[in-house]
């Protein structure tokens, strides 16, 4: 057993020496960040559209290292940026002694956070982009059920969604009222349509980065024709493409199983609902997606 374990080993079975459970592990890597890759891409969008499957299929090529040891993304450009540092962000990710030539995250939540392009133009401005974008009907339901399940949401879907909507006029109809925080969670909680949105995220991107650092597919599209869209990727890193296995849909549910089916005059509604912020995206990128069901 190396020296390295034997330490950690006496501070897991030595609670009272380890009194603010100091982690060799992390503070190795924190030591050592200035010798670590800063991302090469980041997954900035979706949450709920599959991201964990995208890093799957990512991390089958020998030379990608997609994710980090113990999360699918950092959410430092979001979450933490104001309380981390970059040796912090840096720590998360392997050396450049490592065998793989491109590293990256997917946090999937930058692209809803109005300050996330700023930040990362500062420190990474020549990283590459993917957009994994769900049917926003589906992804809404699926926010939806995540929030429930875990007791964020005690409110049924159909009055959430109709609470949500009663805030987005309410804001459109007097902007004055809105409040200037960027604190995350102000871009997270009871978003379930306004993460559907993509359009009007998006915008945001390209004020700052040029489009050809983006790439855009959607949920559907993984499912229907892996091997074509994540070699499609591996060109868009200047990596050879390789024949991938099938991999099963990651984190559905949250581990608590699959959920009710959505009442169809919801989705109908919806479909609806959604149909002009799709567009706006579909020109946007230059690109269509079969959403209209």
């Amino acid at each position: 057993m190396s020296f390295k374990s034997n330490v950690r080993n006496f501070l897991v079975t030595h609670p009272s020496l380890n009194p603010y459970n100091f982690s060799l592990d992390e503070t190795f890597r924190l030591l050592t960040s200035s010798l670590r890759h800063l991302p090469h891409f980041l997954i900035i969008g979706t949450s709920k559209s599959g991201k964990h499957s995208v890093l799957s299929y990512l991390n089958q090529h020998p030379q990608i290292k997609a994710g980090t040891k113990h999360n699918v993304g950092v959410y430092y450009f979001d979450v933490t940026f104001q309380s981390k540092s970059l040796s912090w962000y840096k720590s998360h990710f392997p050396s450049k002694f490592s065998k793989f030539k491109i590293i990256g995250e997917a946090s999937g939540t930058y692209l809803n956070h109005p300050l996330a392009p700023q930040r990362i133009k500062k420190t990474l401005p020549h990283v590459k982009f993917i957009n994994l974008f769900r049917n926003p009907v589906d992804r809404a339901y699926s926010a939806y059920n995540h929030s429930f399940k875990l007791g964020w949401d005690h409110s049924t879907f159909d009055d959430s969604i109709k609470s949500e909507i009663n805030r987005i006029e309410m804001m459109r109809d007097n902007p004055e009222i809105k409040i200037d925080n960027p604190d995350a969670v102000n871009f997270l909680q009871f978003s379930y349509l306004r993460h559907g949105h993509y359009a009007s995220n998006l915008r945001n991107w390209f004020k700052i980065f040029p489009q050809n650092q983006f790439k855009h597919f959607s949920t559907e599209e993984l499912d229907n024709n892996y091997n074509e869209i994540m070699n499609s990727l591996f060109s868009f890193f200047n990596l050879k493409e390789i024949n991938l296995k099938k991999e099963e849909r990651k984190n559905i549910g949250i581990g608590k199983g699959k959920y009710p089916h959505m009442k169809e005059n919801t989705r109908d509604m919806l479909i609806d609902y959604f149909k002009p912020h799709n567009e706006e995206l579909f020109s946007l990128i230059n690109k269509k997606f079969d959403w209209d069901k």
